[in-house]
């Protein structure tokens, strides 16, 4: 990987409206605060129900933010305790999703959104704790609708998908808002809307470009590599897959980087890994999954499972049935582990895959991988068509 850009400091302006940022804004790590807040806009805990059409990225990008406030009867200035104690507890929850998936963590979290953090939108929102509040509002939602799309929740993870970015347009944050459209896109690839996939990633890229560390340039250009793979278009991908790859080789420590950002070199393998599978090239597809597999974060089970399991599809699209069968039944094992519809689906569509090949190996595979879905398997009206 070649560095091909000088690393960007990551800037934060909140009371920059969210268009294009213009040329006089200049780089800074530090992240300046105004002595007031705009008011908080109304039900940033609850999840709303926009259609398809609202979710488009121009209205985060362009639109005013709602100047609405929820009722303040009883409230109470929000302290930096509430804060850090939400925010642990959103870790703490990030940590099960990622360890078990999205279909263990999704009840507790959204109740914890609905019952502990929707008091404190009463608050005053003039005050200093205010716009730390909205940010770890905006995380939670973004955390919950990923717990959603993962436990084949598709309508309720878009909704909070929609709500996050309304709360990170409201806290003035670009990162955390083109973090929001890049799960997005990702959602709008599984559920087939590659145009929207690739206006999502794009998006997110054109709100960040003055305001990105490598770590954030190669995360959005990694998934912009995907929507481009998914919709067939190799030029747009591999020049978004370069750009990433020159992105991670400018990642030192000590850059001031949000806590929720943990994109790193195992994550470019892994999405390069994909793309190159959703391009049909599976010998790059298997050596570059395999790589991601080497580096995946300690406690990300969910995503070591889907990593091998590209890695299963790449050989089966090369006729490597029995390699196949073999990646394929550590995913099962794996997902013994998962509540997560996507792996699920995953181990489903191997299934099929290979069903019709008789040798000790997939005979071996196939046995466990049945039995796992007979007991945790999706149901079959979880993916919708289109």
């Amino acid at each position: 990987m070649s560095a091909a850009r000088h690393p960007r400091t990551w800037q934060h302006h909140p009371d920059t409206p969210l268009h294009e940022p213009s040329a006089e804004q200049t780089s800074s790590t530090s992240r300046p605060r105004p002595a007031s807040v705009s008011p908080l806009p109304v039900d940033l805990a609850q999840p709303s129900s926009p259609s398809a059409e609202e979710t488009v990225p121009s209205q985060w990008l362009l639109h005013g933010q709602d100047t609405s406030i929820v009722d303040r009867n009883g409230s109470r200035p929000v302290s930096p305790g509430d804060v850090a104690r939400l925010q642990s507890m959103r870790q703490h929850l990030k940590a099960i999703d990622n360890a078990h998936g999205g279909g263990a963590a999704l009840p507790m979290a959204d109740g914890y959104l609905r019952r502990e953090i929707a008091p404190l939108l009463n608050g005053n929102h003039r005050d200093p704790g205010s716009r730390n509040l909205i940010e770890v509002v905006a995380e939670f939602q973004h955390d919950v609708g990923w717990m959603a799309y993962d436990a084949s929740q598709q309508r309720l993870a878009t909704e909070y998908f929609t709500r996050a970015l309304r709360s990170a347009h409201a806290a003035g944050n670009r990162l955390l808002g083109a973090r929001v459209l890049a799960a997005m896109s990702h959602q709008a690839i599984y559920l087939g809307h590659l145009r929207q996939a690739i206006d999502f990633a794009q998006a997110a890229r054109a709100a960040t470009r003055q305001v990105a560390t490598p770590r954030t340039v190669a995360m959005l250009a990694a998934m912009e590599a995907c929507a481009h793979a998914a919709a067939g278009d190799a030029r747009q991908c591999h020049k978004a897959l370069d750009e990433a790859a020159n992105a991670v080789s400018l990642i030192t420590t000590g850059q001031p980087e949000p806590e929720w950002l943990d994109f790193d070199e195992g994550g470019y393998w892994g999405h390069a890994a994909r793309a190159y599978r959703d391009l049909g090239q599976p010998r790059q597809a298997e050596e570059y999954a395999q790589r991601s597999v080497g580096l995946c974060l300690p406690g990300h089970s969910r995503t070591h499972a889907q990593r091998n399991a590209i890695q299963a599809t790449a050989h089966l699209q090369m006729g490597e049935i029995d390699a196949a069968a073999a990646a394929a039944e550590q995913v099962v094992r794996e997902a013994w582990n998962l509540h997560s519809g996507h792996v699920f689906d995953e181990v489903a569509q191997l299934t099929a895959a290979i069903a019709a090949s008789d040798t000790p190996e997939t005979r071996d595979f196939l046995e466990q991988a049945r039995e796992l879905l007979a007991a945790r398997g999706p149901r079959p009206d979880t993916k919708p068509t289109s």
